[in-house]
């Protein structure tokens, strides 16, 4: 007689989870383009009197080929560094202009650099 494993089921949480993580495994089987996503829940949040819930997915603009100069779609252009760092198995970056430095992973970046300008 053949062992049949009892699953026990999966909170409203963990399905949310498990269907977000199907979705955005979809979406990037339909376009690859998607280097970044975005997004927010306040699903749940009694207090929250706003949007709900937003997902967004961002295309790759651009590639790191190298430390230097980038230019962006929006702010014109940045210095971009890689970080010795790694943070949830990506790596990091320090891009800057001249009112201040952020650090992004490397999915976020090419989403935002466009081309590598010197």
């Amino acid at each position: 007689m053949a062992a049949v494993s009892a699953q026990r089921d999966m909170t409203a949480h963990e399905r949310y989870e498990h269907h977000l993580a199907e979705l955005k495994k979809a979406a990037e089987e339909i376009d690859p383009r998607i280097a970044h996503w975005h997004g927010f829940s306040f699903l749940g949040d009694e207090s929250s009197d706003g949007c709900g819930m937003m997902i967004s997915a961002y295309f790759r603009t651009g590639r790191y080929e190298g430390d230097g100069i980038y230019e962006t779609e929006r702010s014109g252009l940045v210095k971009v560094t890689l970080l010795a760092d790694r943070r949830d198995g990506k790596r990091m970056f320090a891009y800057s202009w001249p009112n201040g430095r952020e650090e992004i992973p490397e999915d976020r970046l090419e989403a935002f650099i466009v081309r590598k300008v010197v």
